[in-house]
C-alpha cells in the first residue's frame, strides 16, 4: 500500500511540474492570433457580438463612401479572417459575429445584387472581387447553415464563369470586362466552384473549375515551379523579366501560388491521384525558394490586399499532405512573428510589409498606398498570423483554446 501511495505522490509531482498547454513553445502563436483578431475587431467591427457588423469601407476606409453599404469584397477579407479564427479558437462567438454580419448583408442587398458581377455590377467588378465575395458567402454558409448563402455563392460563381470564361488564349477566365489579360486571380472562383460542387452535387461547377485549373497549369506554370500572375495574347506578362519578384511589384503572386497548392491538394484528396500531391509539394518548394526573404519570412510580393487570404487553406490543405516538409510550417511561424513584431502599428493596424516597417517610406506597400489602416491590408496580414496559430490546432500540439476577451462582449468600431 505504501508503495502505491508513493507512486501516486511521484506521479502527482511529475504532473504538477509539467508545463501547461499555454506554456508550450509555440503557444505564443495562439496568443498573437488572439491579439491580432482583437485588433481587427476593435478597428473594423461596430456593435456587439450578436447585432454588430463589419464596418462599411471603400478603398479600405470608412469615410467618403460612394455607396453607403461599402464594398462587398473588402468586407469579405475580414469575414474570411474571422472564419479562419473560428476554426482555430472554436468559439461560438465568432460564428455569432459572422451570422450577424451576414444577416445585415442580406438586408442591404437583393439576391440579384449579391450574385452580380462585371463592370456595372456595383460590387464584383473583376474576377478577383467576385472570388472574394463568393468565398465570403461560403464562409457565411459554414457559419450559419443558411442555404441562401450557398445559393448566392452558386449564383455568383455561375455568373462569373458565364461572363469571363471563354476559349480565347486557350481557355480560362478574363480578369475583367476589358478582356486584356487572363490571370491567376481566377483561383478564388475556381476554389469556390469546387466547394459549391461538393455542397450541391452540381457536376458542372466541378467541370468548369477543372477546365480553368487545367488552363492555369498549362499556361501560367513557370520553369521554376511558380505560376505567372497574368497572361495576354503575347504570353505571360513579364516573361522578359522573370526574376522581377519583390515587395510591391512582382510578375508572380504569393496568394495565387498558395491557392494553386490548395487546389492541387484538394484534387489529390478528391481523386487519390498522386500527381496532384506532387504538384502541391512542387508549388510549396517553389514558394520556399523564390517567395521567402533572407530572414525566412514570406515576401508579400504583389498584392497586400489579398496575399494572405488563402493562408488558412494553405495550413489545412497543403501543410497536412503526406511528404510535405516541416520547413514550410517554420516559415509561416516566422512570418507571423515578424508581422506581430515588425508590421503592427502602435494603435493596432497591420501593414503589408511583413518584415517591417508598418508605415513610412521604408515600406514599399505604405508608399504604394496599401496602408495598414485599410481593412484589406490589416485583415490579410492578421490572417497570416491566424494561419500560423492554426498549425497548433491542425498538428495537435495545443489543446482546446478559449476565445479572447473581446469575444465575450462588444468592441468599439468605426462607422
Amino acid at each position: 500500500m505504501k508503495a502505491v501511495l508513493a507512486l501516486v505522490a511521484l506521479l502527482s509531482l511529475v504532473l504538477a511540474s509539467k508545463p501547461a498547454a499555454a506554456d508550450t513553445p509555440d503557444s505564443h502563436l495562439l496568443s498573437q492570433a488572439r491579439d491580432g483578431v482583437d485588433d481587427l475587431l476593435r478597428q473594423f467591427w461596430v456593435g456587439d457580438v450578436t447585432s454588430g457588423h463589419i464596418v462599411n469601407t471603400w478603398h479600405g476606409y470608412t469615410n467618403a463612401l460612394p455607396d453607403p453599404r461599402g464594398a462587398l469584397w473588402e468586407r469579405a477579407m475580414l469575414f474570411v479572417a474571422l472564419d479562419n479564427a473560428s476554426r482555430v479558437f472554436g468559439g461560438s462567438s465568432f460564428n455569432r459575429r459572422l451570422q450577424a454580419d451576414w444577416r445585415r448583408t442580406q438586408s442591404l442587398y437583393t439576391a440579384t445584387q449579391l450574385e452580380a458581377c462585371g463592370a456595372k455590377s456595383g460590387s464584383s467588378w473583376a474576377v478577383d472581387d467576385a472570388g472574394w465575395s463568393a468565398l465570403m458567402y461560403l464562409a457565411a454558409h459554414r457559419a450559419t447553415g443558411d442555404r441562401e448563402a450557398l445559393n448566392r455563392a452558386r449564383g455568383l460563381v455561375g455568373h462569373a464563369f458565364d461572363r469571363w470564361m471563354d476559349g480565347r488564349l486557350g481557355g480560362g477566365m478574363w480578369y475583367s470586362d476589358e478582356r486584356r489579360t487572363k490571370s491567376l486571380y481566377q483561383v478564388a472562383i475556381v476554389l469556390a466552384a469546387l466547394r459549391v460542387s461538393r455542397l450541391t452535387g452540381d457536376q458542372t461547377f466541378h467541370d468548369r473549375a477543372l477546365d480553368c485549373y487545367t488552363w492555369m497549369e498549362e499556361r501560367l506554370l513557370r520553369a521554376d515551379g511558380l505560376y505567372w500572375c497574368e497572361c495576354d495574347p503575347s504570353g505571360p506578362v513579364g516573361k522578359s523579366r522573370p526574376d522581377d519578384i519583390r515587395e510591391g511589384c512582382s510578375v508572380v503572386f504569393l496568394g495565387g501560388n498558395m491557392a494553386m497548392g490548395v487546389l492541387h491538394a484538394h484534387l489529390y484528396r478528391l481523386t487519390g491521384d498522386d500527381t496532384y500531391r506532387l504538384r502541391a509539394i512542387r508549388t510549396a518548394e517553389a514558394i520556399l525558394a523564390h517567395l521567402v526573404t533572407g530572414k525566412g519570412v514570406y515576401l508579400n510580393d504583389r498584392d497586400a490586399w489579398s496575399n494572405g487570404v488563402f493562408a488558412g487553406d494553405w495550413v489545412r490543405e497543403v501543410l497536412t499532405l503526406p511528404g510535405i516538409s516541416a520547413k514550410h510550417a517554420a516559415v509561416l511561424r516566422a512570418t507571423a512573428d515578424s508581422i506581430c513584431h515588425n508590421a503592427r502599428t502602435a494603435d493596432g493596424f497591420y501593414g503589408g510589409s511583413w518584415s517591417g516597417p508598418a508605415e513610412g517610406p521604408a515600406s514599399r506597400w505604405f508608399v504604394g498606398n496599401s496602408k495598414p489602416q485599410q481593412i484589406m491590408t490589416s485583415a490579410n496580414s492578421v490572417n497570416v498570423i491566424v494561419a500560423a496559430a492554426a498549425l497548433e490546432v491542425v498538428h495537435g500540439s495545443v489543446g482546446q483554446q478559449v476565445p479572447s476577451a473581446n469575444e465575450a462582449g462588444s468592441v468599439r468600431g468605426g462607422q
